[in-house]
Protein backbone atom coordinates (compact mmCIF):
# COMPACT_ATOMS: atom_id res chain seq x y z
CA UNK A 1 0.00 0.00 0.00
CA UNK A 2 1.46 3.33 -1.01
CA UNK A 3 2.01 6.05 1.54
CA UNK A 4 2.22 9.77 0.88
CA UNK A 5 2.88 12.82 3.00
CA UNK A 6 -0.38 14.47 1.91
CA UNK A 7 1.30 17.48 0.37
CA UNK A 8 3.06 18.54 3.56
CA UNK A 9 6.16 20.74 3.15
CA UNK A 10 9.26 18.58 3.13
CA UNK A 11 10.92 20.58 5.90
CA UNK A 12 7.98 19.81 8.17
CA UNK A 13 8.03 16.12 7.29
CA UNK A 14 11.76 15.77 7.89
CA UNK A 15 11.37 17.17 11.40
CA UNK A 16 9.24 14.15 12.20
CA UNK A 17 12.07 11.76 11.26
CA UNK A 18 14.88 13.31 13.27
CA UNK A 19 17.06 11.04 15.35
CA UNK A 20 15.84 10.44 18.88
CA UNK A 21 18.71 9.49 21.16
CA UNK A 22 18.56 7.32 24.28
CA UNK A 23 18.88 10.49 26.37
CA UNK A 24 15.82 12.00 24.69
CA UNK A 25 17.57 14.48 22.42
CA UNK A 26 16.11 15.06 18.94
CA UNK A 27 18.76 15.68 16.28
CA UNK A 28 18.63 16.31 12.49
CA UNK A 29 20.93 13.38 11.67
CA UNK A 30 20.51 10.64 9.08
CA UNK A 31 22.51 7.72 7.70
CA UNK A 32 24.53 7.94 4.51
CA UNK A 33 24.46 4.43 3.02
CA UNK A 34 27.18 4.66 0.36
CA UNK A 35 28.87 1.42 -0.70
CA UNK A 36 27.29 -0.92 1.82
CA UNK A 37 27.59 -4.61 1.03
CA UNK A 38 31.21 -4.33 -0.14
CA UNK A 39 34.51 -5.35 1.42
CA UNK A 40 37.72 -4.15 -0.25
CA UNK A 41 35.70 -3.23 -3.32
CA UNK A 42 34.13 -6.67 -3.64
CA UNK A 43 30.44 -7.46 -3.20
CA UNK A 44 29.45 -10.50 -1.18
CA UNK A 45 26.25 -11.89 0.29
CA UNK A 46 27.95 -12.05 3.67
CA UNK A 47 28.76 -8.34 3.51
CA UNK A 48 25.18 -7.57 2.46
CA UNK A 49 23.81 -9.51 5.44
CA UNK A 50 26.26 -7.90 7.86
CA UNK A 51 25.53 -4.39 6.64
CA UNK A 52 21.78 -4.99 6.70
CA UNK A 53 22.16 -5.91 10.37
CA UNK A 54 24.24 -2.74 10.86
CA UNK A 55 21.43 -0.62 9.42
CA UNK A 56 19.10 -2.28 11.91
CA UNK A 57 21.47 -1.24 14.72
CA UNK A 58 21.34 2.32 13.38
CA UNK A 59 17.56 2.11 13.54
CA UNK A 60 17.68 0.80 17.11
CA UNK A 61 19.93 3.74 18.00
CA UNK A 62 17.17 6.13 16.87
CA UNK A 63 18.21 6.97 13.32
CA UNK A 64 15.26 7.26 10.94
CA UNK A 65 16.54 8.81 7.70
CA UNK A 66 18.44 6.56 5.27
CA UNK A 67 19.98 7.87 2.04
CA UNK A 68 21.17 5.45 -0.63
CA UNK A 69 21.59 5.35 -4.43
CA UNK A 70 21.53 2.87 -7.29
CA UNK A 71 25.08 4.09 -7.95
CA UNK A 72 26.33 2.91 -4.53
CA UNK A 73 27.02 -0.68 -5.53
CA UNK A 74 24.70 -3.09 -3.67
CA UNK A 75 23.66 -0.42 -1.15
CA UNK A 76 19.99 -0.42 -2.22
CA UNK A 77 19.89 -4.20 -1.76
CA UNK A 78 21.29 -3.82 1.76
CA UNK A 79 18.80 -1.11 2.68
CA UNK A 80 15.97 -3.07 1.05
CA UNK A 81 16.79 -6.13 3.14
CA UNK A 82 16.88 -3.99 6.28
CA UNK A 83 13.55 -2.25 5.75
CA UNK A 84 11.74 -5.57 5.31
CA UNK A 85 12.31 -6.14 9.05
CA UNK A 86 10.93 -2.82 10.30
CA UNK A 87 7.82 -0.71 10.02
CA UNK A 88 8.36 0.96 6.64
CA UNK A 89 6.38 4.04 7.66
CA UNK A 90 8.80 4.70 10.54
CA UNK A 91 11.67 5.79 8.28
CA UNK A 92 12.26 8.43 5.62
CA UNK A 93 13.83 6.64 2.65
CA UNK A 94 15.91 8.49 0.06
CA UNK A 95 17.57 7.17 -3.06
CA UNK A 96 19.05 8.56 -6.26
CA UNK A 97 19.90 7.87 -9.89
CA UNK A 98 22.09 9.61 -12.43
CA UNK A 99 20.64 11.20 -15.55
CA UNK A 100 23.40 10.48 -18.12
CA UNK A 101 22.22 13.23 -20.47
CA UNK A 102 25.29 12.80 -22.71
CA UNK A 103 23.93 9.43 -23.86
CA UNK A 104 21.32 9.24 -26.65
CA UNK A 105 19.12 6.92 -24.54
CA UNK A 106 19.67 8.85 -21.29
CA UNK A 107 16.01 9.25 -20.38
CA UNK A 108 15.25 5.56 -20.94
CA UNK A 109 18.22 4.67 -18.71
CA UNK A 110 16.94 7.01 -16.02
CA UNK A 111 13.42 5.55 -16.14
CA UNK A 112 14.72 1.99 -15.97
CA UNK A 113 16.92 2.67 -12.95
CA UNK A 114 14.04 4.52 -11.28
CA UNK A 115 11.79 1.46 -11.35
CA UNK A 116 14.61 -0.93 -10.51
CA UNK A 117 15.23 0.97 -7.27
CA UNK A 118 11.78 -0.01 -6.01
CA UNK A 119 12.58 -3.66 -6.64
CA UNK A 120 15.93 -3.54 -4.83
CA UNK A 121 14.47 -1.58 -1.93
CA UNK A 122 11.45 -3.90 -1.58
CA UNK A 123 9.09 -0.96 -1.31
CA UNK A 124 6.28 0.62 -3.30
CA UNK A 125 7.04 4.09 -2.00
CA UNK A 126 10.22 6.22 -1.83
CA UNK A 127 10.02 9.33 0.30
CA UNK A 128 12.65 11.30 -1.63
CA UNK A 129 13.89 10.48 -5.12
CA UNK A 130 16.94 12.48 -6.19
CA UNK A 131 18.74 13.17 -9.46
CA UNK A 132 22.28 12.06 -8.70
CA UNK A 133 25.56 13.74 -9.72
CA UNK A 134 24.10 15.36 -12.83
CA UNK A 135 25.83 18.75 -12.78
CA UNK A 136 23.27 20.48 -14.97
CA UNK A 137 19.73 21.17 -13.84
CA UNK A 138 18.51 22.55 -17.18
CA UNK A 139 18.96 19.23 -18.99
CA UNK A 140 16.50 17.68 -16.51
CA UNK A 141 13.68 20.14 -17.15
CA UNK A 142 12.28 18.68 -20.38
CA UNK A 143 11.92 15.00 -19.45
CA UNK A 144 13.20 14.07 -16.00
CA UNK A 145 11.39 16.61 -13.83
CA UNK A 146 7.99 16.03 -15.55
CA UNK A 147 8.50 12.25 -15.22
CA UNK A 148 9.23 12.56 -11.48
CA UNK A 149 6.29 14.92 -10.99
CA UNK A 150 4.01 12.33 -12.59
CA UNK A 151 5.35 9.61 -10.27
CA UNK A 152 4.85 11.99 -7.35
CA UNK A 153 1.22 12.59 -8.33
CA UNK A 154 0.73 8.80 -8.53
CA UNK A 155 2.01 8.39 -4.99
CA UNK A 156 5.17 6.47 -5.86
CA UNK A 157 7.47 9.14 -4.45
CA UNK A 158 6.93 11.88 -1.91
CA UNK A 159 9.44 14.51 -3.00
CA UNK A 160 11.88 15.33 -5.79
CA UNK A 161 15.49 16.23 -5.05
CA UNK A 162 18.92 16.59 -6.56
CA UNK A 163 22.28 15.60 -5.11
CA UNK A 164 25.40 16.89 -6.84
CA UNK A 165 28.55 18.95 -6.28
CA UNK A 166 27.56 21.91 -8.42
CA UNK A 167 25.96 24.49 -6.13
CA UNK A 168 24.71 26.50 -9.12
CA UNK A 169 22.75 23.55 -10.47
CA UNK A 170 21.16 22.96 -7.07
CA UNK A 171 20.24 26.62 -6.61
CA UNK A 172 18.75 26.84 -10.10
CA UNK A 173 16.54 23.83 -9.38
CA UNK A 174 15.30 25.32 -6.12
CA UNK A 175 14.60 28.72 -7.67
CA UNK A 176 12.87 27.10 -10.65
CA UNK A 177 10.59 25.16 -8.32
CA UNK A 178 11.48 21.79 -9.79
CA UNK A 179 13.20 20.53 -6.63
CA UNK A 180 11.79 19.97 -3.15
CA UNK A 181 15.25 19.34 -1.73
CA UNK A 182 18.95 19.46 -2.47
CA UNK A 183 21.77 17.29 -1.17
CA UNK A 184 25.13 19.05 -1.03
CA UNK A 185 28.37 17.39 -0.03
CA UNK A 186 31.83 18.72 0.86
CA UNK A 187 30.53 22.29 0.83
CA UNK A 188 29.37 22.90 4.43
CA UNK A 189 31.71 21.62 7.12
CA UNK A 190 34.38 22.61 9.62
CA UNK A 191 36.49 23.69 6.65
CA UNK A 192 34.00 25.24 4.23
CA UNK A 193 30.81 27.28 4.28
CA UNK A 194 30.50 27.74 0.53
CA UNK A 195 26.97 26.26 0.56
CA UNK A 196 25.62 28.99 2.85
CA UNK A 197 24.06 31.02 0.02
CA UNK A 198 22.31 27.87 -1.23
CA UNK A 199 21.08 27.17 2.30
CA UNK A 200 19.63 30.69 2.38
CA UNK A 201 17.80 30.11 -0.92
CA UNK A 202 16.40 26.82 0.37
CA UNK A 203 15.03 28.57 3.44
CA UNK A 204 13.48 31.30 1.28
CA UNK A 205 11.83 28.80 -1.11
CA UNK A 206 10.86 26.17 1.46
CA UNK A 207 13.18 23.51 0.02
CA UNK A 208 15.06 21.12 2.27
CA UNK A 209 18.85 21.25 2.55
CA UNK A 210 20.60 17.93 3.19
CA UNK A 211 24.28 18.10 4.08
CA UNK A 212 26.80 15.28 3.59
CA UNK A 213 30.51 14.38 3.70
CA UNK A 214 31.28 16.65 6.66
CA UNK A 215 34.48 14.65 7.29
CA UNK A 216 35.67 15.30 3.71
CA UNK A 217 36.08 11.57 3.18
CA UNK A 218 38.42 11.25 6.15
CA UNK A 219 40.69 14.24 5.49
CA UNK A 220 39.32 16.17 8.49
CA UNK A 221 40.18 13.39 10.94
CA UNK A 222 43.42 12.16 9.29
CA UNK A 223 46.39 11.95 11.67
CA UNK A 224 48.44 13.92 9.17
CA UNK A 225 46.16 15.71 6.66
CA UNK A 226 49.03 17.00 4.55
CA UNK A 227 50.23 13.45 3.93
CA UNK A 228 46.71 12.13 3.42
CA UNK A 229 46.54 10.27 0.10
CA UNK A 230 44.71 11.85 -2.80
CA UNK A 231 41.30 10.37 -3.36
CA UNK A 232 40.37 9.29 -6.87
CA UNK A 233 36.96 9.29 -8.47
CA UNK A 234 36.25 8.34 -12.07
CA UNK A 235 39.97 8.39 -12.84
CA UNK A 236 40.70 11.90 -11.55
CA UNK A 237 41.70 13.41 -8.20
CA UNK A 238 38.66 14.07 -6.06
CA UNK A 239 38.24 17.39 -4.26
CA UNK A 240 38.17 15.70 -0.84
CA UNK A 241 41.91 15.15 -1.06
CA UNK A 242 42.85 18.49 -2.65
CA UNK A 243 45.85 20.30 -1.19
CA UNK A 244 43.93 23.37 0.00
CA UNK A 245 41.52 21.16 1.96
CA UNK A 246 44.38 19.25 3.58
CA UNK A 247 46.03 22.51 4.58
CA UNK A 248 42.76 23.78 6.03
CA UNK A 249 42.30 20.51 7.93
CA UNK A 250 45.75 20.83 9.46
CA UNK A 251 44.98 24.37 10.68
CA UNK A 252 41.63 23.30 12.10
CA UNK A 253 43.12 20.28 13.85
CA UNK A 254 45.78 22.48 15.45
CA UNK A 255 43.09 24.76 16.90
CA UNK A 256 40.96 21.85 18.09
CA UNK A 257 43.95 20.40 19.95
CA UNK A 258 44.48 23.76 21.67
CA UNK A 259 40.79 23.82 22.65
CA UNK A 260 40.83 20.14 23.71
CA UNK A 261 37.92 19.44 21.34
CA UNK A 262 37.93 16.08 19.47
CA UNK A 263 37.74 16.36 15.69
CA UNK A 264 34.78 14.07 14.95
CA UNK A 265 32.34 15.72 17.41
CA UNK A 266 33.21 19.13 16.00
CA UNK A 267 32.85 17.91 12.40
CA UNK A 268 29.45 16.32 12.99
CA UNK A 269 28.04 19.01 15.23
CA UNK A 270 28.98 22.07 13.17
CA UNK A 271 26.01 21.42 10.86
CA UNK A 272 23.70 21.20 13.85
CA UNK A 273 24.47 24.80 14.73
CA UNK A 274 22.68 25.96 11.58
CA UNK A 275 18.89 25.62 11.97
CA UNK A 276 18.48 25.84 8.19
CA UNK A 277 20.40 22.59 7.60
CA UNK A 278 17.48 20.18 7.67
CA UNK A 279 19.47 16.94 7.84
CA UNK A 280 23.14 16.05 8.13
CA UNK A 281 23.95 12.63 6.69
CA UNK A 282 26.80 10.70 8.23
CA UNK A 283 28.23 7.69 6.42
CA UNK A 284 28.04 4.52 8.52
CA UNK A 285 29.74 1.47 7.01
CA UNK A 286 30.84 -0.41 10.13
CA UNK A 287 29.86 -0.76 13.77
CA UNK A 288 32.73 1.50 14.84
CA UNK A 289 31.27 4.33 12.69
CA UNK A 290 27.96 4.04 14.53
CA UNK A 291 29.66 4.00 17.93
CA UNK A 292 31.82 7.04 17.11
CA UNK A 293 28.78 8.89 15.73
CA UNK A 294 26.77 8.34 18.92
CA UNK A 295 29.73 9.35 21.06
CA UNK A 296 30.42 12.44 18.95
CA UNK A 297 26.83 13.66 19.13
CA UNK A 298 26.90 13.46 22.94
CA UNK A 299 30.19 15.35 23.31
CA UNK A 300 29.71 18.84 24.76
CA UNK A 301 31.34 21.70 22.88
CA UNK A 302 30.95 25.04 24.63
CA UNK A 303 29.91 28.35 23.02
CA UNK A 304 33.32 29.95 23.59
CA UNK A 305 34.95 26.99 21.83
CA UNK A 306 32.52 27.24 18.90
CA UNK A 307 33.29 30.95 18.62
CA UNK A 308 36.98 30.22 17.97
CA UNK A 309 36.23 27.29 15.65
CA UNK A 310 33.86 29.32 13.49
CA UNK A 311 36.22 32.29 13.49
CA UNK A 312 38.96 30.10 12.02
CA UNK A 313 36.58 28.65 9.44
CA UNK A 314 35.75 32.17 8.27
CA UNK A 315 39.48 32.81 7.73
CA UNK A 316 40.11 29.71 5.63
CA UNK A 317 40.49 30.36 1.87
CA UNK A 318 37.25 30.14 -0.07
CA UNK A 319 37.39 27.68 -2.96
CA UNK A 320 34.62 27.15 -5.47
CA UNK A 321 33.62 23.75 -6.80
CA UNK A 322 34.79 24.73 -10.29
CA UNK A 323 38.44 25.21 -9.30
CA UNK A 324 41.03 22.80 -10.60
CA UNK A 325 42.51 20.39 -8.10
CA UNK A 326 45.72 21.49 -6.47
Amino acid sequence: MTRTHSGKPIKEVLRGFRMRTASGRVLPIGVGCAFLGERDGKVSQEAIREDSALMEKCYEAGLRIFDTSCDYGPSECVVGDFIRRIDRSSIFLCTKSRYPFEQPDAFEVFKRTFYESFERLHTDYIDLYQIHDTNNYNVCVRDVIPFLRDRKSEGMIGYIGMGTRDLNALELGVRDGGLDSVLSYLEYSLLKSSAQSLIDVCREKGAAFLNAAVLHYGVVKADDPLNFHDLWWDGRPFVGGALHIRQAAERMQRLLRELNVPVIPAALQVSLLNPDVDITLNGIRRASNLASTLEALDHMIYPEQWAQILALRSELPFHSVQELES
